[in-house]
């Protein structure tokens, strides 16, 4: 039997480098910035349910190409496994309201002077790295091309 695990993430649109997160208010009425996830899974790939969480917020299919992983690890407080992924995404919606929050897209660095969790921020910071290490990775390999051709 799986343990129980969550996955969480964010959308991020490489033409304007922002990532889009998502405004929740609480009871308390302290409003957080977080990425999008879903708790208490078990029995399915962590990217199904990354594509499922995204469905069900934004009604938008992503295809699995475009979804990408950025690091797991267990999370100290909930005692439980976090997969996180971000999907790139090359038009942005106009994306509003949820149920209890909102949702809006931010560089990296305005998403990192939100107020967030320490996790939510290292996230973050992770998923930027990731993906300035992709775009590293493609113009080397362009680079590499370009001199052998």
């Amino acid at each position: 039997m799986q343990t129980p695990f969550y996955v969480s993430g964010f959308l991020y649109n490489p033409k304007t480098n922002q990532i889009l997160l998502v405004q929740s208010r609480s009871e308390t009425d302290q409003s957080l910035w977080s990425t999008m996830e879903e708790e208490d899974v078990e029995g399915e790939e962590a990217v199904v349910i990354f594509k499922r969480i995204i469905n069900k917020l934004l009604n938008l299919d992503l295809k699995p190409k475009d979804i990408y992983p950025v690091y797991d690890y267990l999370h100290n407080t909930r005692n439980k496994f976090n997969y996180v992924f971000y999907a790139e995404v090359k038009n942005i919606k106009r994306f509003n309201h949820l149920k209890n929050g909102n949702l809006t897209w931010f560089t990296f660095n305005e998403a990192l002077k939100l107020p967030l969790t320490s996790q939510i921020k290292r996230d973050i910071v992770v998923g930027e790295r990731v993906i300035n290490a992709k775009k590293r990775d493609i113009e080397a390999k362009k680079l590499f091309n370009s001199l052998t051709s």
